[in-house]
């Protein structure tokens, strides 16, 4: 027993470094991804200004965006200083959505009952229904996904919200601009967007290494296609596109 013991607890010391390999490969496939998507041919836009902090914030065409305008910010996350000067420097509205229930915590306590930002706790998906989302809904854990880009085992379940439904129970006619951080689940999302009807101009969008460089570079295409181009390339997968 004494001999069964000892193994049993040699084993448990041994989980990190068995658990480390796959660790690695993922960190390795995601410099590699980063390294492939950093070629990509970006089109000529002046004046471009980035908004918000060196983590949080996004490059957008200057010259565009005015105090009507109406943003979606979808994946808000722990660094909401995007949303927050969208406001403070143009007087756009922005909605904010991620099922992240401390993020909204923390995004309503940096707004400040500001009345032209709101939060909404809800994923955005294809269709209406419920979706399960990995990760813990925790300051440790950071962020939660649809595919579980992370790996982990811990889920729970959320409403998830296609955008024409929101925009229709709210009453907004348009989106001028809208940003996606969904964490992977931008390839199945973002080709089931009518970002004509929706009347978006500049598509703020970061992709991840869930998926190959070729299905990420047939997603830019994709957006080529409909009249988006890319003016700008950050961290080096968040894309800004401005609507031609």
């Amino acid at each position: 027993m004494l001999h069964a013991a000892i193994a049993g607890a040699m084993l448990l010391s041994s989980l990190p470094q068995l658990l480390r390999p796959a660790k690695v490969s993922n960190a390795v496939r995601r410099r590699l991804f980063e390294r492939r998507l950093a070629t990509t041919d970006l089109e000529s836009y002046e004046p471009l200004v980035h908004l918000g902090t060196e983590y949080g914030g996004w490059y957008v065409p200057g010259d565009l965006i005015t105090a009507e305008w109406l943003c979606y910010s979808v994946g808000a996350g722990n660094d909401v200083s995007f949303d927050m000067e969208l406001i403070a420097r143009y007087g756009a509205r922005v909605r904010a959505f991620d099922p992240f229930v401390i993020f909204r915590e923390m995004a309503e306590a940096r707004a400040g009952g500001e009345p032209r930002y709101s939060f909404h706790e809800v994923a955005i998906t294809a269709s209406d229904g419920p979706v399960q989302m990995f990760g813990r809904q925790d300051t440790e854990q950071g962020a939660v996904s649809a595919v579980n880009l992370y790996g982990v085992r811990t889920s729970f379940t959320k409403p998830g919200r296609s955008l024409l439904s929101l925009m229709a129970e709210f009453g907004d006619d348009r989106v001028d601009l809208l940003k996606m951080d969904v964490e992977g689940s931008e390839y199945e999302l973002v080709p089931t967007l009518d970002l004509d009807r929706m009347g978006v101009r500049v598509l703020c969008l970061e992709l991840h290494h869930n998926e190959s460089v070729g299905r990420a570079r047939a997603l830019l295409h994709m957006l080529r296609q409909r009249g988006f181009a890319p003016v700008h390339r950050k961290h080096p997968t968040s894309f800004t596109f401005v609507r031609g």
